[in-house]
């Protein structure tokens, strides 16, 4: 029986390049997104270069549109093989800006907890050797100023994907969470416009390609490790967690990072 991917958020960006080294393994792929026509040509493209690939328009946030899918690929393939949590999105902006807790809650409902909900919609078709992969940020190992609700929901990511690891041990299901640093997609330009004044002096970082991030992560995906680091900068800020005592780290991380 063929393998089978699905990808949350996997119409561009990160997702899609994971979609593409996944098809060149010989997954077949299933795309998940919310926007029709970005995933209609996400799949073209797949489909155009040799993958079998299908799409469906879907909200992570919302578990009638997960069940649909589930539904779908329970009436066809019956497993999933690689389940692939990436869909997510960054607000860059103060507490203190916010204008009202919808705008508040958006980070938390799309990176978490549409991560945990696609986690459990879609759980009951993996089986033995299946894995899943959790996409969290450098800034789920911090906190930076202007990006306190995305980072509490990274963080919220690489703690879930440990408890989940643990709880399907006893299956041979394996789980990682990826922290790539940034990344040269339609997402980071989009943030990247929308810095305040204040954080523009930091910017633009160093970026990686999506297509190099992909293949990284995708090749680090094996044994028993959970997170999957791959970047020099997020590997680095990760020795200094781990390294220093929190009052001289603070002290680094605050001279490194913009405040307004």
């Amino acid at each position: 029986m063929e393998k089978l991917a699905v990808i949350t958020g996997g119409s561009s960006g990160l997702g899609f390049e994971i979609a593409k080294k996944l098809g060149q393994k010989g997954y077949s792929l299933i795309i998940l997104a919310r926007e029709k026509k970005k995933l209609y040509n996400a799949v073209k493209e797949l489909s155009d270069e040799g993958y079998k690939a299908k799409g469906y328009q879907c909200d992570i946030t919302e578990e009638a549109q997960l069940k649909v899918v589930f539904k779908e690929i329970n009436k066809t393939n019956k497993k999933i093989d690689y389940l692939v949590l990436n869909a997510g999105v960054v607000t860059v902006k103060l507490l203190s800006d916010y204008n009202n807790t919808i705008d508040l809650k958006y980070d938390l409902e799309v990176n978490l907890w549409g991560t945990i909900l696609s986690a459990y919609v879609f759980l009951p078709l993996l089986c033995e050797g299946s894995k899943i992969l959790m996409i969290s940020s450098g800034f789920g190992l911090m906190g930076a100023a202007g990006y306190s609700i995305y980072a509490a929901s990274k963080a919220g990511i690489i703690n879930f994907a440990e408890a989940l690891r643990r709880e399907l041990l006893y299956k041979k299901i394996s789980v990682y969470v990826a922290c790539p640093g940034d990344m040269d997609t339609p997402q980071f330009r989009e943030e990247h416009r929308n810095m305040p004044a204040w954080m523009q002096k930091n910017a633009p970082r160093g970026m990686m390609e999506a297509k190099l991030a992909a293949e990284k992560i995708i090749k680090k995906c094996r044994g028993n490790k959970l997170l999957i680091i791959t970047s020099f900068d997020v590997l680095s800020l990760l020795m200094l967690i781990k390294v220093l005592p929190r009052r001289l780290r603070d002290i680094i991380l605050d001279k490194m990072f913009p405040t307004p």
